[in-house]
């Protein structure tokens, strides 16, 4: 491991000095070393000969490999047989090269090849080794297969999320699996902050059921207090009212949180009087009777445009907001002028790309495209030591993949 003297200084990446060792698929695994990658880690990408899977989910007209390109991006790849005795050798080579591992294989695999943190730590003692699964590494679920849908589902997401009447409905983004990326991600921070104070390397397990699980705060709060188990609430609050989305003439959709005394400027703005209704009285009351409440505050709402009550409903300093669809949010300016979206086909070889949302002088965010398979495979075995000719026999015998440019010979 680097040691950290003190380098650097504003504007130089956080983590400059750190080498991470991604050994993962499909997109927790990916997603984690994605935003360690951004925050400025020398990432290298160990993948099979044959390719990671989300190549080949190809989406659009031009057919790319949309999904691998943008968790992706950045990073070195090194294609590599784990099959073969030499190409186990070679990537326990880099964990002593490295600082971080990362791994979301299925709970054990990564023992069985020999490259578990047990098989490594004598040789690593400073590595910060991260295991991603759907269930973790121990428990009754260990060997459950653990994916986003079943994630959301097992750690009751789903049964808080949908429509009033019961029909149920999943995160529509892939939650379970960025959220354990980012889980995944803190943990290796603080890791290796200990690392690198003399604490020696760690090993974390990171479950994509625990990760949502542990978002249910106000959920679990409401259940031991009341002992009544919450259900799906459309777009309100389970302890507040008016909190939720409401319809405009123009069949635009806003969302308002008037709490405390934004509700008296609410009131205010829509021209309502509800100052003499006991039902909404207290901040209690509006929550109990917030259907009622509901009512009639949609009646004035589609009385006019989204656009105009939000002009006022914001002057007012009653929070709110527009529903938007993806296509708003790409082409949003306040996301434009934080950098959230990146359009730049030419330097990342995707029309868009979604930053990670730390913006700092340390922070550099997206840097580069997506590596071709294999594209430095022959850069990283030449730094371990191997000449041209042994990476070229390891080639001709699978063990190793290189990138050869179209039309190229080798």
């Amino acid at each position: 491991m680097t040691n950290p003297a003190r380098s650097g200084g504003p504007g130089t990446p956080f983590l400059h000095e750190v080498r991470v060792l991604d050994v993962t698929g499909a997109l927790a695994g990916p997603y984690c070393t994605t935003i360690l990658c951004d925050l400025g880690a020398r990432v290298t990408k160990i993948e099979p000969v044959s390719g990671d899977a989300l190549r080949a989910r190809r989406l659009g007209p031009e057919r790319r490999p949309i999904p691998f390109d943008l968790v992706h991006r950045g990073k070195a790849s090194l294609a590599v047989n784990l099959k073969s005795a030499e190409g186990v050798a070679l990537v326990r080579a880099l964990a002593a090269r490295s600082d971080v591992l990362v791994e979301n294989f299925r709970a054990g695999a990564m023992e069985e090849l020999g490259l578990g943190y047990g098989e490594l730590k004598d040789d690593c003692p400073d590595l910060v080794y991260c295991s991603l699964s759907g269930f973790g590494q121990f428990g009754p679920m260990r060997d459950a297969k653990g994916i986003d849908l079943i994630a959301q589902a097992y750690s009751g997401l789903m049964s808080v999320t949908g429509s009033t009447d019961g029909q149920l409905a999943k995160a529509g983004f892939p939650i379970s699996d960025v959220g354990t990326g980012m889980w995944g991600a803190i943990g290796v921070l603080a890791a290796l902050l200990r690392a690198r104070s003399g604490g020696g390397g760690a090993y974390l397990d990171i479950a994509l059921a625990d990760a949502v699980a542990a978002w249910s705060l106000w959920e679990v709060a409401d259940y031991t207090a009341t002992g009544v188990e919450p259900g799906p609430l459309g777009t309100a609050h389970r302890l507040a009212a008016p909190y939720q989305a409401f319809t405009c003439s123009d069949g635009a959709t806003l969302v308002i949180g008037a709490v405390d005394r934004a509700w008296l400027s609410l009131c205010a703005v829509l021209g309502v009087d509800l100052g003499g209704d006991a039902r909404f009285a207290t901040e209690y009351e509006r929550f109990v009777h917030r259907e009622h409440l509901a009512e009639i505050l949609q009646e004035r709402f589609v009385a006019a445009p989204r656009d105009h009550w939000m002009a006022l409903l914001r002057e007012a300093g009653v929070p709110c907001g527009p529903v938007n669809g993806i296509a708003d949010v790409v082409a949003d300016k306040h996301f434009a002028a934080r950098g959230l979206f990146v359009h730049d086909e030419e330097r990342f070889g995707q029309p868009t790309i979604v930053n990670t949302p730390i913006v700092s002088d340390g922070a550099p965010r997206a840097s580069g495209p997506a590596p071709a398979l294999g594209r430095d495979t022959t850069t990283v075995l030449a730094e371990l030591g191997y000449d041209q000719d042994t990476i070229t026999a390891m080639a001709d015998a699978g063990i190793v993949g290189v990138h050869a440019p179209a039309g190229a010979r080798r």
